[in-house]
């Protein structure tokens, strides 16, 4: 990932996204290897991190995509790459959280077949969230 790259990605996220935390071009290169991202032209269109918090466990956060490409199936692309690298790394499980409301992402999410498990309130941003999963390698 380049410097360019990352700026584009952080510029991304926080403009797409209510976050609580800002990103910048260092925050992402620091965890380059956890971001997928689909460019158009060297332009970043869409852009999702993985995390492996947990043996069994990876962490979707915030799989964003660039108003002007929103409903051309990049997030839908990019996240089948998010599920195949899960699997490659050995991830038994998917989850991500969800601001309550946020209906665009609760559908997405309800479709790749996850489901909302727990929720609690984000003293912070003063919104209650979503914890959603996603079964890979299911109990014999």
């Amino acid at each position: 990932m380049t410097q360019g790259e990352a700026t584009q990605i952080a510029q991304l996220l926080n403009e797409r996204n209510q976050l609580t935390v800002a990103y910048d071009a260092e925050k992402v290169l620091e965890t380059s290897e956890d971001y997928l991202f689909k460019d158009v032209d060297g332009q970043v269109v869409a852009a999702v991190e993985l995390k492996r918090p947990q043996w069994y466990q990876g962490e979707v956060r915030h799989l964003t995509v660039h108003a002007a490409y929103e409903g051309k199936g990049y997030a839908r692309n990019l996240f089948t790459e998010v599920e195949m690298c899960a699997a490659a790394r050995g991830c038994r499980i998917l989850q991500c959280t969800i601001r309550e409301g946020n209906k665009d992402s609760e559908s997405f999410f309800s479709k790749a077949g996850f489901s909302p498990v727990s929720r609690f309130h984000n003293h912070v941003s003063g919104n209650n969230v979503a914890v959603w999963q996603k079964v890979l390698v299911p109990a014999v």
